[in-house]
């Protein structure tokens, strides 16, 4: 009978399997939950680990009506509807499927803080991806799904238990990130006063703005990606990680083209990320220039303390301690940064 990885585990194999590397295919059709395995013998004889999943225990999904499997080494949730619509899990292999990204977001947010679903968000819609080991860095990959795809799976899921947390938090989920510390700096921005954000009106994450025969000349590209961007009043934040900005002389001139085109940028280092009154300076240069959502943004204590719950959801400072991916990949097949 099939057998279906979720919760923890389904986002250990998301993170610890590079889509450059192994991709999954989705199962189009329905599933009926009746048809899923509870035996614990069949559990126990599946190899997880070549999913890369290496953590225990190993969670899974049955219906509703299933008894609890009894194993240490197992974890069962109930899923609360008879049916799986399409396109939610991931085959693994015949008869082992997996919560794809849109589902295991689900998931993950009703048993998670929402600061903490709304970074999760940004990820699996980003491009990059946390390791499965629970060590500072990341690794480039393409986008697993989208704030839309997520949106839809929750439109097709109603009165599931949990899925309002999910609704909630995808609110403040933007697609495009390319690090963890753009997630921490632009939801930082965006989340309302009443998550203790600084409500700034809805961003753009790593927009591209066309440059004209003049801006293209002086930059040598058709366009730039600004990291943080509202279109709508030309005003964007660039985050310099120092790794990507090591060319001064390039950044000047794209500087140059992007206020040739009308738009004022920002810079926030790093070094401001880890003090946080550094960084409410460098954000006291574009207030006013970006509208802010009705209610306007939180206290400055409740900001500073939003500021700690990013980048420890983030996983800033962890450090990097052992292997970073559950299965083979060959040199060269993925960036990391550590």
């Amino acid at each position: 009978m099939p057998v279906i990885l979720s919760h923890s585990s389904a986002l250990e194999l998301l993170r610890a399997v590079p889509p450059q590397v192994r991709m999954y295919p989705h199962v189009a059709e329905p599933l009926r939950l009746a048809d899923i395995s509870t035996d614990s013998r069949e559990l126990r004889s599946l190899d997880v680990r070549s999913f890369g999943i290496r953590r225990d225990p190993v969670h899974v999904l049955v219906s509703r009506s299933a008894r609890e499997i009894q194993s240490s080494g197992v974890k069962t949730h109930h899923f609360g509807l008879a049916v799986m619509p399409g396109g939610l899990l991931l085959e693994l292999s015949p008869g082992v499927y997996a919560a794809g990204p849109e589902l295991c977001f689900i998931q993950m947010a009703r048993k998670s803080s929402l600061v903490g679903a709304v970074v999760l968000g940004c990820e699996l819609c980003g491009r990059y991806s946390h390791f499965s080991e629970m060590v500072s860095g990341y690794y480039e990959r393409p986008p697993l799904t989208s704030v839309e795809k997520i949106g839809e799976a929750v439109s097709a899921l109603p009165g599931l238990y949990g899925v309002s947390r999910a609704r909630e938090a995808l609110r403040w989920v933007r697609d495009g990130a390319r690090s963890p510390m753009e997630t921490a700096l632009s939801a930082e921005l965006f989340l309302p006063g009443w998550h203790k954000g600084l409500a700034f009106v809805r961003p753009e994450l790593n927009y591209e703005v066309p440059l004209d025969e003049a801006a293209a000349i002086i930059t040598g590209t058709k366009s730039c990606s600004i990291d943080v961007a509202w279109p709508g009043v030309r005003r964007g934040v660039e985050y310099d990680s120092l790794e990507f900005h090591l060319d001064s002389e390039k950044d000047l001139r794209r500087k140059e083209a992007l206020e040739h085109m009308g738009w004022t940028i920002n810079t926030i280092k790093l070094d401001q990320m880890a003090d946080h009154a550094a960084l409410m300076r460098a954000v006291a240069l574009f207030e006013g220039a970006v509208p802010r959502q009705p209610g306007g943004p939180a206290s400055e204590e409740e900001v500073a303390e939003l500021h700690q719950w990013l980048l420890r959801a983030t996983w800033c400072g962890m450090g990097l301690e052992r292997a970073l991916f559950g299965v083979p990949v060959s040199h060269d097949a993925v960036r990391v940064h550590v």
